[in-house]
């Protein structure tokens, strides 16, 4: 996990990024889980123009180091420019697409092919659970059996067509039937006649449900394109690629213009900053919320039992209860833009870029510093990374880590100054 930070107003934008990411394996059936610091999570997109890039959750993208694909989308960019900062994050997408020495197809089919193998794993494991040993066989097939290959292009993600799908599923589902059935095999669990079937089921499966079967990674970008004269953002999740397509989701967008003059917002773990933006996290709103519904709850059954009444000759109890948390959490929320995000906002809106700077770092050592008080784990932490992007100086680094001494590489300084001023 991480912990970022996103904040804008009419001058600038600032990026802000925690260095820590986590390295999971297992061993001997025991998940064993790395720390590690020194992560980058904040790119600069373009030589030339003001955009900049946040990733966050996975850093591969089917084991392509985000890092090396964005880096190298960068030089392929070169001067070229977009009127918005959206038309940046679909040129990436549209680059990835391309980039076959990075995503062979061989690999988009195995990363297809495994999300298969486990989705067909759950329905074994859910239709045999609590079932006697003998009786496993007959609820597989039944399991088997009832597999029907249905594709709503409704719950596809926003870059795949149903044509799309539909042809990824095509040109998938030989190889992965047949893939599939060896897996069977190896587990002695009997082959269903309709083994295209079941391939196409779980093939839909993976093609609306992405965020469940494959890996996933955040894109926060933000800047300004050569028609925005404030700056904006836009969140993608990114699921990787199949059959040549980038499959991806816009989950966010906001821009700063004549009416709204400041913005900021949290990613990944994000409770400090809604703790400073609403005076509560989200995690105490929830809990929040479950109490108040089990309160009333009981309360309304208790007075109705103390004065004699029958709770039955209520019909519409669970609709009361509704009703009332849902008014209660809208005076909460009320209250926390009232009391929290509006003052903030106008505050932000004035605020010098430097102090913006500080603001956006702050809070992810409040974060870090959470993190590491109230859990084992280490997944906030390391060096902050903060990057300050204006529409004319571009993006410049407030702090940044490296690798390496740049006392001790000016030859490396001087390979870039020659990668920015060269001309295409």
């Amino acid at each position: 996990m991480t912990s970022e930070v996103c904040m804008m107003n009419r001058l600038a934008v600032v990026l802000a990024a925690d260095s820590a990411t986590t390295v999971s394996k297992w061993t001997d059936g025991r998940r064993e889980d790395r720390y590690f610091k020194g992560a980058n999570k904040v790119f600069q997109l373009s030589n030339n123009h003001p955009v900049g890039l946040m990733i966050f959750d996975s850093a591969d993208i089917l084991s392509v180091p985000w890092e090396l694909a964005i880096k190298t989308f960068r030089a392929n960019l070169a001067d070229k420019s977009f009127n918005t900062v959206d038309e940046y994050a679909r040129e990436l997408f549209s680059f990835l697409e391309n980039a076959h020495d990075f995503f062979p197809i061989g690999v988009q089919e195995s990363a297809a092919i495994e999300a298969v193998f486990q989705i067909v794993l759950e329905w074994i494991d859910d239709c045999t659970d609590g079932k006697a040993k003998e009786d496993h066989a007959s609820a597989i097939a039944t399991m088997f059996h009832n597999c029907k290959p249905n594709l709503d292009a409704k719950l596809l993600p926003q870059s795949i067509s149903d044509a799309d799908a539909n042809k990824i599923i095509s040109d998938l589902e030989t190889k992965a039937a047949s893939q599939l059935e060896t897996l069977l095999k190896e587990i002695k669990v009997a082959t269903p006649p309709n083994i295209a079937d079941v391939t196409k089921c779980a093939l839909v499966r993976v093609m609306c449900m992405p965020d469940t079967y494959l890996s996933t990674t955040g894109l926060v970008f933000a800047g300004f394109g050569d028609h925005e004269i404030y700056p904006a953002t836009v969140e993608y999740v990114s699921y990787g690629l199949i059959g040549g397509k980038s499959i991806y989701t816009q989950k966010s967008a906001a821009a700063i213009d004549h009416n709204n003059p400041a913005w900021l917002s949290g990613f990944a773990q994000t409770s400090m900053t809604d703790t400073f933006t609403l005076g509560l996290s989200f995690d105490v709103y929830w809990s929040l919320m479950a109490a108040v519904k089990d309160s009333l709850t009981d309360f309304g059954q208790n007075v109705v039992a103390n004065s004699g009444g029958d709770l039955t000759k209520v019909a519409n109890f669970d609709k009361l209860v509704a009703d009332t948390q849902s008014e209660i959490s809208n005076r909460v929320l009320d209250e926390a833009r009232r009391e929290h995000a509006f003052p903030l906002r106008n505050v932000l809106r004035f605020l010098p870029v430097d102090e913006m700077a500080e603001l956006a770092e702050t809070l992810i050592t409040l974060q870090s510093l959470k993190e590491k008080v109230t859990k084992p784990s280490e997944t906030v932490g390391g060096p902050i990374d903060v990057a300050v992007i204006t529409k004319h100086e571009g993006l410049v680094w407030i702090k940044r880590k490296h690798f390496f001494s740049s006392e001790l590489n000016s030859r490396y300084a001087i390979r870039q100054a020659n990668q920015i001023t060269r001309k295409p």
